[in-house]
């Protein structure tokens, strides 16, 4: 179920999402059912994605909550995506893009680069549902969710 995406953010199809408590679907995640039900209850959130544990960062100190989120996320092998979170992660995308315009393209490409290729690779994944988020981000009016901080460190 979730193989194809190993090593990288893993989208989890919302059949399976209500299920990640389960042993044998936590065990394809690679999770425990502990973390399956922390994650499905929304206690692993990171903004724009969920994390596996963000305890355990490959962009922190080992033990040390991960400091990068939701920067860091898509550079991530413990970042979790559920479908709802879409319109989240294409408005990260459209952010990006629009740095592209302000930023000189080697300076974007050192900032933005490396995660606009790591959500493409997640909308391929499921570009079926794309359509449907960008209708949500319409019809509920979704604002990109970013911490001041991101904002001020990405915007400049």
């Amino acid at each position: 179920m979730f193989d194809k995406l190993s090593g990288r953010p893993v989208l989890v199809p919302p059949d399976a999402e209500p299920r990640l408590a389960e042993p044998e679907v936590a065990d394809a995640l690679g999770i425990t059912p502990e973390q399956g039900a922390a994650l499905r209850d929304g206690e692993l959130d990171m903004g724009v994605s969920n994390c596996k544990n963000p305890y355990d960062s490959p962009h922190s100190t080992p033990g040390k909550l991960c400091h990068v989120a939701p920067a860091m996320c898509m550079l991530c092998g413990n970042a979790v995506i559920f479908v709802s979170q879409l319109p989240q992660q294409l408005l990260l995308a459209d952010h990006a893009k629009r740095m592209r315009l302000a930023m000189p393209p080697m300076a974007w490409d050192a900032v933005w680069g490396r995660q606009m290729r790591a959500m493409n690779q997640v909308f391929e994944e499921c570009a079926d549902l794309i359509p449907a988020a960008r209708q949500q981000i319409t019809d509920l009016g979704i604002r990109l969710n970013l911490p001041l901080g991101m904002r001020t460190e990405y915007d400049r």
